[in-house]
C-alpha cells in the first residue's frame, strides 16, 4: 500500500530543539549583533527584547492556529482556509521564497566557516574563505549533508540536531562565564546602559530590531513538522513558543556577557567575525578555533531545520495541487517528503552555485539576507492576519486575547517595521521584493489550477 503519511516520531522535547536549533543563537549573533550595536550602540540589546514582544505574540498566533488546524504547510495552509485557494496559492509562494532565500543564507556563512576551520589546521590557504566559488563549493557539500539527514527520517535528524544544539549552547555559555568574570575594559564598562535608545536614537534603535528579525526567526518550524508530532495538537505550538523564549533569553545572556570584553565601536566594527573577535579579546588560540566551530556547527543545523520547513510546506503545498502532486510522496521506509526535499535542494544548490560568480561571499550573503528578512516578515503578517481572520469566522469576539488580540498587535508591529526595513533597503533589493516577491506572487495565485475536491487536510488523531 503506498504510504501517504509522514512518520509521527516527534515528542514536545523534539519540538522545542528543533526550533531553538533554527534559531542558530551562535549564528545570530556572530552575523547580527555587530550591526545591532552599529545601529543603536547600547541600545542593541534592549532592541531584542523590545522587538521579541511581539515576535511571541505571533508565535502565540501560530499556536493557537496549529491546534485548530494542524498542517505540515502551516502559513500556506491557514492562510488558504482563512483567505480561499488564490489567497493560499500566493501565500505559498511567499513562504517558498521566505525559506529558500533563508536556506541559501545559512549555506553562504556554512561554507565560509568550514574553510575558516580548515585553514585554521593549514589544510587549505586562509584566503580560500574570502572567494565566492570556493564558498559556493564548500556550502553545497553541506546541501548534500542535509540532504541525506532529511531524507533518512525525523528520528535521526532530530538526534543530530539535539546533538549540535548542545554543543552549540555549551560553547556559548561557557565563552559567556569567561566574558563575566574577564575584567571589562573601561570604555565598555562605561558604555553598559541596559535600558537606552543608544546614541543614534529611535531611528537606530528602530534599525536594530529590524536586524533582530533574525536572532528571533526560525522558531515557527515546529509548526512545520506538525504531522510528525506524535503528541495533541497543542505540542507544535508549544515547542515554537518554548523554542523562542528560550532562545532569546540565551542570546540576550551572551550578547550581555560578550559586550564587557570590548568597547562598543570596536564590536561594531567587526560586524562580519563579531564571535571571533570575542574570542580574540578572551585570549584567542584554542579559544578562537572553538569559537569556529561553534558557528559552524550553528550554521549547519540552521540549514537543515531550515531546509525542513521548507520541503513541509512544499509537500502540503504539492498535497493541494498548488504544486505538483508528485511532490507530495512519501518514502516507503523513512515516512519522509523525500521528493519535496531533494527539489528545495537541487534549487539551494544551484542557487549556491551561482552566488559563486558573484565578486564576494560577503556580497552573495548579504543580497540573501536583505531579501529574506522582508520575506519572511510577510510570513508573519500573513500568519497573524490569517488568525484573526479564521476565529473570528468561528465566532469568537474580538476581544479574545490569545486569537485577535495579541495576534493583531503582532501583525501590526511587524508590519511597521517591515515598512521601515523596506524604506531603507537599497534599489537592488525593493525591485527584487516587488517584482520577484510580490508581482511574481500575484501571476502565481493567478495561475489555474484544479483545487482539491476534499476539505483541507487535518491531521487524525494520534
Amino acid at each position: 500500500m503506498k504510504r501517504t503519511r509522514l512518520s509521527r516520531v516527534l515528542g514536545l522535547s523534539d519540538l522545542s530543539i528543533l526550533s531553538s536549533a533554527s534559531m542558530a543563537p551562535a549564528y545570530s549573533i556572530a552575523s547580527t549583533f555587530g550591526l545591532m550595536v552599529a545601529a543603536s550602540g547600547s541600545g542593541a540589546i534592549l532592541s531584542l527584547v523590545v522587538l521579541t514582544i511581539p515576535i511571541v505574540f505571533i508565535a502565540i498566533a501560530f499556536h493557537r492556529l496549529c491546534e485548530d488546524q494542524a498542517d505540515a504547510g502551516s502559513t500556506y495552509a491557514w492562510s488558504r482556509v482563512a483567505f480561499g485557494y488564490k489567497a493560499g496559492a500566493f501565500a505559498a509562494w511567499i513562504v517558498v521564497l521566505s525559506y529558500f532565500f533563508a536556506a541559501v543564507a545559512a549555506v553562504v556563512p556554512a561554507g565560509i566557516y568550514t574553510l575558516e576551520l580548515l585553514s585554521s589546521f593549514g589544510w587549505v590557504p586562509a584566503s580560500l574563505a574570502t572567494q565566492a566559488p570556493a564558498v559556493a563549493i564548500a556550502g553545497s557539500c553541506w546541501v548534500l549533508v542535509a540532504s541525506g539527514l532529511l531524507i533518512g527520517g525525523m528520528r535521526p535528524t532530530a538526534r543530530a540536531t539535539g546533538l549540535f544544539l548542545l554543543l552549540e549552547v555549551g560553547a556559548l555559555m561557557l565563552f559567556a562565564v569567561m566574558a563575566l568574570f574577564h575584567h571589562p575594559v573601561a570604555a565598555a564598562a562605561a558604555s553598559q546602559h541596559p535600558i537606552t535608545l543608544g546614541a543614534k536614537g529611535l531611528t537606530g534603535f528602530l534599525a536594530a530590531m529590524v536586524l533582530s528579525i533574525w536572532v528571533t526567526d526560525g522558531w515557527e518550524v515546529s509548526t512545520y513538522a506538525s504531522e510528525e508530532n506524535s503528541g495533541t495538537s497543542r505540542q507544535p505550538g508549544l515547542g515554537g513558543l518554548f523554542g523562542l523564549l528560550i532562545t532569546v533569553a540565551i542570546v540576550i545572556i551572551c550578547m550581555a556577557a560578550y559586550s564587557r570584553v570590548s568597547d562598543l565601536a570596536s564590536i561594531s566594527s567587526h560586524a562580519a567575525d563579531t564571535l571571533a573577535f570575542v574570542a580574540a579579546q578572551l585570549g584567542g588560540g584554542w579559544k578562537t578555533t572553538l569559537m569556529v566551530v561553534t558557528v559552524l556547527v550553528s550554521t549547519a543545523a540552521t540549514l537543515w531545520t531550515t531546509q525542513l520547513g521548507i520541503s513541509r510546506g512544499i509537500f502540503s503545498m504539492a498535497r493541494d495541487r498548488v504544486f505538483p502532486r508528485a511532490l507530495s510522496a512519501v518514502h516507503p521506509s523513512f515516512g519522509t517528503p523525500h521528493l519535496s526535499i531533494l527539489a528545495v535542494n537541487m534549487g539551494v544548490m544551484f542557487v549556491t552555485l551561482l552566488t559563486g560568480f558573484l565578486p564576494s561571499a560577503n556580497e552573495a550573503l548579504n543580497q540573501v539576507v536583505n531579501a529574506s528578512s522582508i520575506f519572511l516578515g510577510m510570513t508573519f503578517i500573513l500568519t497573524g492576519l490569517a488568525c484573526i481572520v479564521h476565529f473570528r469566522r468561528k465566532g469568537f469576539p474580538v476581544s479574545d486575547l490569545t486569537r485577535m488580540v495579541l495576534p493583531a498587535i503582532g501583525t501590526i508591529a511587524v508590519i511597521a517595521l517591515l515598512v521601515f526595513n523596506f524604506a531603507n533597503q537599497s534599489r537592488v533589493d525593493q525591485y527584487i521584493v516587488l517584482v520577484v516577491g510580490i508581482a511574481f506572487g500575484v501571476i502565481f495565485a493567478a495561475v489555474p489550477r484544479l483545487p482539491r475536491a476534499t476539505p483541507p487536510y487535518r491531521v487524525p488523531a494520534a
